[in-house]
């Protein structure tokens, strides 16, 4: 859609636009964009709340206002929990699993590896009721066990030679597709326990509350930090949500 109001300005005509991804509309610098944190296929928020929207709409509009750009402005009001009458309520979730604790920021890599296996085998359970109830899984494009992802991305944060568990791709490849399958793993494993609510709820937990989360944080440091350029691109891109990164009232990581 950045792309489109580019040419469409060319022509004189005033756009504005609605972005969940700030990243993509950073890299198209569109003449004006609001950026949302809601969920992705959720610009406007939750649904069966108008008078939500409207004001989303309206600060989106509102950047007409302005003559020049690239533009790109964080939209600061964020979803309601206590959802209008007739919305979508935004409840709490219950997860009645008994997870290891999380590893502090200063705990050496290899606890983070041993805490990792025990929540990938706690989750094991609800995992199987999942793909059991649904009849499927996204889980599987790495090729690898589930247990297999968890150990290469465990041996990777320790050192970034590691041998590649697969020798048919390359090794930022192979650790993509696995730390894809974990989060996979992770989120349809959790959205089969009582108190499950929104992705954007599953995603804050995933990403703040779990050893898994605590991982990929420090692999996206580590990535960035990587001279290989398509390590560097992971970490810039891919690892970590960018609503993750840049929520609204937050601190930045």
């Amino acid at each position: 859609m950045g792309g489109l109001a580019i040419f469409f300005e060319e022509q004189g005509l005033a756009t504005t636009q609605i972005s969940l991804i700030r990243i993509h509309s950073e890299r198209t610098s569109p003449p004006r964009a609001l950026w949302v944190p809601f969920e992705l296929g959720r610009p406007l928020g939750v649904p069966n709340d108008p008078g939500f929207q409207k004001r989303v709409i309206r600060a989106a509009l509102e950047l007409l206002n302005a003559e020049r750009g690239p533009l790109i402005v964080d939209y600061t009001e964020e979803v309601p929990l206590t959802a209008a009458p007739g919305a979508e309520a935004m409840n709490g979730m219950v997860c009645p699993v008994d997870f290891p604790p999380l590893p502090d920021e200063t705990a050496p890599t290899s606890e983070i590896g041993i805490a990792l296996m025990k929540e990938i085998s706690a989750l094991a359970p609800w995992y199987d009721i999942a793909v059991s109830s649904r009849g499927r899984t996204t889980v599987g494009p790495s090729g690898l066990s589930i247990v297999q992802a968890g150990k290469y991305l465990a041996a990777f944060l320790e050192d970034q030679t590691a041998p590649c568990p697969r020798d048919d791709m390359t090794m930022d490849r192979v650790l993509k597709l696995a730390y894809e399958d974990l989060k996979a793993y992770y989120t349809e494993a959790v959205t089969m326990q009582p108190g499950y609510a929104t992705s954007s709820q599953v995603e804050d937990w995933l990403f703040r509350e779990t050893v898994l989360g605590a991982a990929l944080w420090r692999l996206r440091t580590l990535c960035r930090a990587n001279e290989n350029e398509s390590y560097g691109y992971l970490g810039r891109n891919s690892i970590i949500p960018d609503r993750q990164i840049n929520p609204v009232n937050r601190a930045a990581n």
